[in-house]
């Protein structure tokens, strides 16, 4: 009897990993490697490996994240993509906003940085406007990224 039980259970189980492995396959989206969350600031890869440097981001209330001089090295590492995750049900125009992942590939040997800055609802565009209140918003966050 304990075979018969297994059997099915056995099925549901390659069923979902098939599912998954489908899904994956078939999704429109670039491989994003080790993700950075909001505290790490440092990654230490190989070459080929894939990361990204994921930041709370809200287009529609202000938010423009963009990677700042100086530029990565790009004999260590090369941007591959930018892509924003919204959760489901987002609008977006009611002020809710996602994640976005900056995505990278290492490439060779070394070290270098990458730099993302937010320039908060045109802030930086017309710096006369910025009040003291207004420099949390403009956020400047370096990341190290070591080759090996």
């Amino acid at each position: 009897m304990r075979t018969a039980t297994r059997a099915p259970l056995r099925a549901v189980a390659l069923i979902a990993v098939f599912a998954a492995c489908l899904a994956a396959s078939s999704s429109n989206q670039p491989d994003r490697g080790r993700i950075l969350g909001p505290d790490e600031r440092s990654v230490t890869l190989g070459p080929g490996d894939r990361f990204s440097i994921a930041v709370e981001d809200s287009a529609s209330i202000g938010d423009n994240w963009s990677i700042v001089n100086p530029k990565a090295d790009t004999a260590v590492v090369a941007a591959v993509a930018q892509v924003t995750d919204y959760p489901p049900g987002y609008e977006k125009y009611n002020g809710g906003g996602g994640t976005a992942f900056y995505i990278f590939e290492a490439k060779g040997r070394g070290t270098t940085t990458i730099t993302l800055f937010n320039c908060f609802r045109g802030l930086c565009h017309a710096p006369e406007r910025i009040q003291p209140d207004d420099l949390e918003w403009l956020v400047r966050n370096t990341y190290t990224v070591t080759v090996r």
